[in-house]
């Protein structure tokens, strides 16, 4: 036996080319002979991404999926073994089928696979699923509202905000987001932080907040705004009580003002003003207006006067107590009455005649009314009653001509309770005088 195997290793060793080149050869006649008998063979292409398109439809009824998909899908394909030995996953093109997808919630959708090869194979149908859940997606426009609340301690003492000035930029926010969601949205408001003493009106971006019906925030809420800038003007006034007052101008230096304006009452008698800066701190009341005395006659004495207040706040300031208006009323003037006075020609005076002129006061007489306490007016004549025609800043003459020109009238005596009301006026006469 030993022998025998002996021989045969010996046979093996001298023969080992031989039997090398049989192997081979005999694997090329098997693969040959495999390709013909089974052309073709069946394989698996994994990882094919798929891609989400929405239908139409979902677009136009604003519906969308919930969340950033990434599905994969696998697909089984026969055909001969040289050509789809040479596939790929890129060779395949996976796609979510959502044409069922009519209403928003979770489903279950198919995943449909087409290749954009040119060999000739076949798809094996697959039964591939996923879940999704589907939104419906909305839409609203707010208008925001400033919220300053967080800054009102910071204001320097005596300085308010005023709250009915305070503006947002942009005013509108609209709002895209589930459907759920948009509908729980009720208000807007735009919240202000500051770090530092506020001493006037100031600019300052704010941050947007969503609440709900109940009031309540809607914390980090998953929606899109259409701006995320806003900026809060703040506009910052001083405020303070002042006394109303009113302003007597054209009496005469001997006129007795203060006898009158004792006998002036305004209604309301204060007001609550704020002012864009520090000017109002410096007043220690308020002019509701100004008066000539001349145009106080008999009627304003014995009727309220009415008239609005606004017109007569300076630029930037505000009335916040409410009063729309004032009225004047003269109290302590029951014995004031009203008398005509005729002034001779020669008792005008003439004053600041222009030169090159001849000057003539055509009117032979001017009657002139003087109010007052009625023992007072009863008790003067018409010699007390002093009229000066001053050409001085008049117009220009240049020619000859007659003209109406009004006159200053006062009374003579120091600390006079009564004056001349109206305008008296006489005519004049120009001569130029050929030199």
């Amino acid at each position: 036996m030993k022998k025998v195997f002996k021989n045969f290793a010996l046979s093996l060793k001298s023969n080992i080319k031989t039997i090398v080149t049989a192997v081979i050869l005999s694997v090329v006649i098997w693969f040959a002979i495999s390709i013909q008998i089974f052309p073709d063979v069946t394989e698996t292409i994994t990882d094919i991404p798929v891609v989400i398109v929405p239908p139409a439809y979902m677009i136009e009824n604003n519906l969308q999926l919930a969340e950033d998909y990434e599905f994969t899908a696998n697909v089984q394909i026969r055909g001969k073994r040289r050509e789809i030995g040479r596939l790929g996953n890129s060779d395949f093109l996976a796609e979510l089928n959502l044409s069922g997808v009519t209403e928003e919630g979770e489903h279950t959708v198919g995943i449909l696979i087409t290749t954009n090869s040119d060999f000739d194979f076949e798809i094996s149908p697959t039964s591939q699923t996923v879940r999704i859940k589907v939104e419906r997606i909305d839409s609203i426009t707010l208008e925001v509202v400033p919220n300053t609340i967080l800054i009102r301690n910071l204001l320097v003492e005596g300085m308010q905000i005023d709250e009915t000035g305070v503006t947002v930029s942009p005013a509108e926010v609209t709002i895209r987001g589930e459907k759920t969601i948009i509908d729980s949205v009720a208000r807007a408001e735009i919240h202000v932080q500051h770090n530092e003493e506020i001493f006037s009106t100031f600019s300052i971006q704010g941050e947007l907040r969503l609440f709900n019906r109940e009031g309540v925030l809607i914390a980090n809420p998953d929606v899109i705004f259409d701006n995320n800038n806003f900026m809060v003007t703040i506009p910052v006034h001083m405020v303070k009580t002042l006394g109303l007052n009113m302003v007597v101008v054209g009496a005469p230096s001997n006129f007795d003002l203060s006898s009158l304006t004792s006998r002036m009452s305004i209604t309301p008698g204060e007001l609550t003003l704020s002012s864009p800066d520090t000017s109002i701190a410096h007043r220690s009341s308020f002019d509701v207006g100004e008066i000539h005395l001349s145009d106080i006659d008999m009627q304003m004495l014995n009727n309220p006067f009415r008239d609005t207040i606004a017109p007569k706040l300076p630029e930037g300031y505000k009335n916040i107590s409410g009063n729309a208006s004032f009225t004047l009323e003269f109290t302590g003037v029951s014995t004031y009455t009203q008398h005509n006075f005729t002034i001779p020609r020669d008792n005008i005076t003439v004053l600041n005649e222009p030169e090159g002129f001849d000057i003539e006061i055509l009117t032979r007489e001017l009657t002139v009314s003087v109010i007052g306490p009625a023992s007072y007016v009863q008790a003067i004549s018409y010699s007390d009653v002093i009229v000066t025609l001053n050409l001085l800043n008049f117009p220009e003459v240049t020619d000859s001509l007659i003209d109406l020109r009004s006159v200053q009238c006062r009374l003579r005596g120091s600390r006079v309770p009564a004056w001349v009301v109206g305008n008296p006026q006489v005519d004049v006469s120009f001569t130029r005088v050929e030199e």
